[in-house]
């Protein structure tokens, strides 16, 4: 995927958009004049990709709010910059927290170049194959930011044109339902992408990451039948080991995620000085005590876990193994994994154990893949007799396997765990505050904040 990651000429176009208000890039040529032929259209695909890199991204702040904010991660430097990732950490966050603010602008910022594309690609002439590829894309992304928006922060707007001022002015926030309605008819049109693409496109997204990220979807709506369906073709592909495969983590983290059957999808990045790279400290280095693993080595079953070493605690100035890929110049090129085949088995497991009224064998040689694949035995009927002793070892495991990519909170309250992590915490921490700067842009304030945080 190369050519997504280089195109610098997309990188100038669109890259200034800095205002909710205005979400416009601010060099020529606008959309009026950029979207009207299928290079325009490929371009702005790649301006939807290239925000995904983002700092206020999978670049670095969604590390925070997705794994320092539950119990794989933890911040213990309370005076880096302000505290406002301490903040995070302790559960103190306020409106004004900078890493809210940056996160929403920049997922705002990628659904209005999906927007642009989407508004825009009825009134150019292009093939069936070129329709398919550009609103499948386009589709994605759009559905993946919705999906952190919705998890992140609860109801919020859900906006599928380009507006103007005053239209911004008046947004609402949506109902969940309504978004995640929204994020389905989405992943149903990226749902046409292709399988595979050329080796020099590998890492655009598929048809497999969008049934995975549907299956997703349903299963944070409590819709396990959906999973099933979703998922079934996605693991026989898995299973045939040809576009997919399980693949063991050492072999995939951190060197080889560009390339592993593993990968489903993921955000890319590119050293060498073209603002396509990651900045070393963004992948959980322990500096000042800032990043420091808490994912205990216990809670492994044994050193023959073939996981546990990549995720171990580390020393100042150390990166962990998972996301300890070459630095030069702080720059890592190390991708950020979005979806993956081990996940999939193990959301195919946990929906057909919650299907029936006791674990099947389905359910078991799902399980049993990931484990097997982590270089552990595998789990009998035995030993998890019923659907609560194996739903439990479900959540074990999605912990151990994707400890780091920005799974561990949302897991802890998706699967209610949060108040037996967090006891004491208000089940209002369970959704961030609305930014403030984003309260302040509207007209009507009226229903803004999440509930337990005040506008001030």
């Amino acid at each position: 995927m190369k050519r997504i990651i280089l195109s610098a000429f997309l990188v100038a176009i669109l890259s200034g958009c800095n205002s909710f208000l205005d979400l416009k890039p601010i060099d020529f040529p606008t959309e009026e004049t950029f979207y009207t032929d299928v290079k325009g259209l490929e371009g702005g695909i790649i301006g939807a990709y290239d925000e995904l890199q983002s700092s206020d991204q999978y670049g670095a702040k969604f590390m925070t709010l997705m794994e320092t904010r539950g119990d794989n991660v933890k911040n213990d430097n309370s005076g880096a910059s302000g505290g406002i990732t301490y903040q995070i950490e302790v559960f103190t966050e306020t409106p004004a927290n900078s890493n809210l603010s940056g996160s929403w602008l920049s997922l705002y910022t990628t659904i209005y170049r999906c927007n642009l594309i989407l508004q825009n690609m009825d009134n150019v002439q292009m093939n069936d194959d070129q329709r398919t590829k550009i609103a499948g894309q386009a589709s994605f992304i759009r559905a993946l930011c919705y999906f952190n928006l919705v998890r992140l922060w609860g109801n919020v707007p859900v906006i599928t044109h380009t507006q103007t001022v005053e239209e911004a002015r008046n947004n609402k926030r949506a109902p969940v339902s309504e978004a995640y309605a929204q994020i389905v008819k989405d992943l149903t049109v990226a749902k046409a992408l292709p399988a595979t693409w050329p080796e020099q496109e590998r890492g655009r997204a598929t048809s497999y990451a969008a049934q995975t990220l549907l299956a997703k979807v349903y299963l944070y709506q409590g819709k396990t039948a959906d999973v099933i369906t979703e998922l079934t073709p996605v693991v026989a592909a898995v299973k045939s080991g040809k576009a997919l495969s399980l693949v063991p983590m050492p072999l995939t983290f951190p060197n080889d995620l560009k390339t592993s059957k593993d990968i489903i999808f993921a955000v890319q990045y590119l050293k060498g000085g073209v603002g396509e790279s990651a900045h070393q400290n963004n992948r959980y280095r322990n500096n000042d005590n800032g990043n420091i693993i808490s994912l205990e080595p216990g809670e492994f079953e044994s050193n023959a876990d073939n996981r546990k070493a990549l995720v171990a605690p580390t020393g100042s100035g150390q990166r962990p193994g998972k996301f300890n890929a070459p630095a030069t110049n702080n720059e890592t090129s190390a991708d950020f994994p979005v979806l993956r085949c081990a996940e999939v088995m193990l959301m195919y497991a946990e929906a057909l154990n919650e299907t029936t009224l006791t674990p099947t064998q389905g359910a078991f040689d799902a399980l049993n893949a990931v484990r097997k694949n982590a270089g552990l035995s595998i789990k009998s009927m035995a030993e998890l007799p019923t659907k609560e002793a194996f739903r439990k070892a479900v959540y074990k495991e999605r912990r151990l396997e994707l400890a780091l990519e920005c799974d561990r909170w949302f897991d802890l309250v998706r699967t209610r765990q949060f108040a037996t992590v967090f006891p004491g915490v208000d089940a209002y921490r369970q959704l961030y505050p609305i930014p403030q700067a984003e309260i302040e842009n509207v007209n009507d304030a009226t229903g803004w904040q999440n509930e337990g945080y005040t506008i001030k």
